[in-house]
């Protein structure tokens, strides 16, 4: 039955019935608490984990509090929205978010992203919404109970983008902050995310590892992650298309920058920073496909190229064509170095007159955003 309520100071009145008795007090009160249904057209779930409560909507004004929520909503076969914008703030995942929908997107994206991207004129590092994992050990069924994931994306035609991921507390993990662990889905986009990580206290396994064809990663930061992109395999045997890693920065790798478990075809690396890194380039030594690194800048790292066996990987050479690609210099970035002041607007990217700043590498797209 609807009840009909109405608050006088502390008495909860509901026609026909008059004050309620406290133990019916609770549930009327909720029932004034309960936001307005957001219009059809709504086309994002907002989520704030400081203000937004997961009883709310979603919309703009009544957010949701928890990225889990917004997923269960954008997965809902009745939902209009198929985006979803995280605030500024730190948001806590508790278990691997799955990314995926119910529901015919007829032809839209399925989209997580921040309220404010970095070629906004009122964008600054600390308006980039932080994601952090908390889940334990072994919440990945079909998979080693050392993975942990945030977004786990089980849908084809999806994108990320303007998010900053830390690494997970526990060393010993295998920590990936974006998984596709779906042969049979298409279609990934990352795009102006910041990964940061510490070996011994924060880890990352791999910023981005994902099966299937359609892995791009494009204007993004890779901060001491030990692998920045692992373009894992594929369904059926068939050759790997339509991956690319461009326009990233990508700085103390332990292992590689980037990693292709799988034949490609057609595999774009353009426009990258490398610097730093254990490899820069690791490829299974059942992968005989031909690379190239065109328009970047790879220095002081250790080996340019490896090969993965059954044993480990072992620094070899494989066929890796270089062209207009910087091998000698340093690259300087900026750093944390006044803890009074907010983070400068190009945090971890080159500093101005260091190899790399005029590359149009990293999160700007816009590169006067800087």
């Amino acid at each position: 039955m609807k009840m009909n309520a109405v608050r006088l100071g502390s008495l909860i009145v509901v026609a026909g019935f008059g004050c309620l008795p406290p133990s019916q007090a609770a549930a009327a009160d909720a029932a004034l608490r309960i936001p307005a249904a957001p219009d059809a057209s709504e086309s994002a779930i907002y989520v704030d984990g400081r203000i937004g409560r997961d009883s709310n909507f979603g919309t703009k004004e009544s957010p949701v509090r928890s990225i889990a929520r917004a997923a269960e909503l954008l997965r809902s076969p009745g939902a209009a929205a198929c985006i979803m914008r995280l605030n500024p703030g730190i948001h806590v995942v508790a278990k691997p978010v799955a990314l995926v929908t119910d529901r015919d997107l007829a032809g839209q994206r399925l989209v997580v992203e921040a309220s404010t991207l970095p070629d906004d004129p009122a964008w600054t590092p600390e308006a980039m919404p932080i994601v952090i994992n908390s889940s334990g050990f072994g919440e990945i069924p079909g998979e080693a109970p050392s993975f942990v994931v945030s977004f786990l994306v089980e849908a084809s035609h999806v994108t990320l983008r303007g998010l900053k991921f830390h690494g997970y507390p526990r060393a010993n993990s295998r920590y990936f902050p974006v998984a596709r662990f779906d042969k049979t889905r298409t279609d990934l986009v990352v795009e102006q995310c910041l990964f940061v990580a510490d070996p011994n206290a924060a880890h990352i396994q791999v910023g981005v590892i994902a099966h299937g064809d359609g892995i791009k990663v494009d204007h993004c930061v890779f901060y001491q992650a030990r692998n920045a992109v692992v373009f894992w395999e594929n369904g059926a045997n068939a050759i790997k298309t339509g991956n690319a890693l461009t326009h990233s920065i990508i700085v103390g790798a332990g292992q590689s920058a980037v990693w292709t478990a799988w034949p490609d075809r057609n595999f774009a690396f353009h426009h990258n920073v490398v610097a730093r890194c254990q490899h820069v380039w690791i490829r299974n030594a059942d992968n005989s496909s031909t690379y190239a690194a065109e328009d970047c800048i790879m220095v002081d790292n250790q080996h340019r190229t490896g090969i993965a066996c059954t044993d480990g990987v072992h620094p070899e050479p494989f066929d890796l064509a270089e062209h207009n690609v910087t091998t000698t210099g340093e690259i300087a970035l900026r750093l944390v170095d006044d803890l009074d002041h907010p983070l400068p607007r190009d945090y971890l990217h080159p500093l101005p007159g260091s190899l790399g700043r005029s590359l149009e590498a990293g999160l700007f797209r816009n590169q006067p955003s800087l």
